[in-house]
C-alpha cells in the first residue's frame, strides 16, 4: 500500500464546494506512478481558495489547461498553500519516488521544491497536442501513452523496489541500516537517495512516517496503533 497521498482536500469544505478532485490508479504505470489526478471547477471560483499541499516526496507533473503549461513539480520541505482562483482545470500524475530521474535521467533534487516547466526538460511536441483535448479520458489516454513510452526502456528497477520497501514499513527502518544494506557509507547514501529520490533518507522516513500517521487516522485504523508515532 502507498500512504503519500493528498488528503487536505478532504478537510478543506470550501474547495470541496467548488472543486471536483479525483485520483485514478492506472494499471499499466502501476509500478512508476501513484495515480492520475485532475482538478476541475464546479463553478467560477471568483475567491481563492487555500489548499494545502502537504510534502510526499512525490515529484508530480501537473498540465494546466487553463493557462496552458506544464510543469514538473515536487515538495518536501514544508506544506505548500496553493492559491486556487478563476476556473480551474488541471491534470496531473503522481510519479513514484525515483521514477521522475528513471524516465528523464535528471536528478530528482533539482526539481524537487524547485518547478521546472516540461518544455525545458522534454523538447519534443508529444504533449504539446493535450491542451486541444477536451475529453478528460481522452487527455488521460494521450499522457498514458506517453508515460508508457518512457518507462519502456527502464531496466535497473532497484531504486523502485528498494521506496517500496519503506513504504511498507517506514516505522521499522534506520539511516544506518540502509546504508548497511546498500553497502554505502551514509554520506554515498544522501548522494543516492537525492539524485533518485530528491531528498536524504531521513527526510523520506519522515515524509512517510507522515503519511502513514495521517492514512491511519483518516482510516480510522485502531487508535493504539497511530499513538505509536506521538
Amino acid at each position: 500500500m502507498f500512504y503519500p497521498k493528498q488528503v487536505p482536500y478532504l478537510l478543506n469544505k470550501e474547495f470541496q464546494i467548488n472543486v471536483d478532485y479525483q485520483e485514478q490508479e492506472i494499471e499499466e504505470l502501476k509500478d512508476y506512478v501513484m495515480c492520475f489526478w485532475s482538478m476541475q471547477s464546479k463553478r467560477i471560483c471568483s475567491n481563492e481558495i487555500a489548499l494545502s499541499i502537504l510534502p510526499d516526496a512525490c515529484i508530480d507533473i501537473v498540465i494546466d489547461f487553463t493557462n496552458e503549461i506544464i510543469c514538473f513539480a515536487g515538495f518536501s520541505k514544508e506544506t505548500m498553500v496553493l492559491e486556487l482562483k478563476q476556473r480551474i482545470d488541471i491534470l496531473g500524475v503522481r510519479l513514484k519516488p525515483s521514477s521522475f530521474f528513471l524516465m528523464f535521467h535528471i536528478e530528482a533534487s533539482k526539481v524537487m521544491d524547485h518547478p521546472i516547466l516540461f518544455e525545458d526538460l522534454d523538447s519534443s511536441d508529444t504533449l504539446k497536442n493535450i491542451f486541444m483535448i477536451k475529453k478528460d479520458f481522452n487527455r488521460k489516454l494521450l499522457l498514458k501513452d506517453y508515460l508508457l513510452s518512457k518507462v519502456t526502456h527502464i531496466e535497473d528497477k532497484r531504486m523502485l523496489l528498494w521506496v517500496d520497501k519503506l513504504y511498507k514499513e517506514p516505522r521499522e527502518q534506520r539511516v544506518y541500516e540502509m546504508a548497511k544494506t546498500f553497502g554505502y557509507h551514509s554520506r554515498h547514501l544522501n548522494r543516492i537517495f537525492k539524485k533518485y529520490y530528491g531528498v536524504s533518507p531521513k527526510v523520506l522516513l519522515n515524509i512517510l512516517r507522515l503519511h502513514l500517521c495521517l492514512t491511519l487516522l483518516l482510516e480510522q485504523k485502531n487508535l493504539m496503533e497511530f499513538m505509536r508515532f506521538l
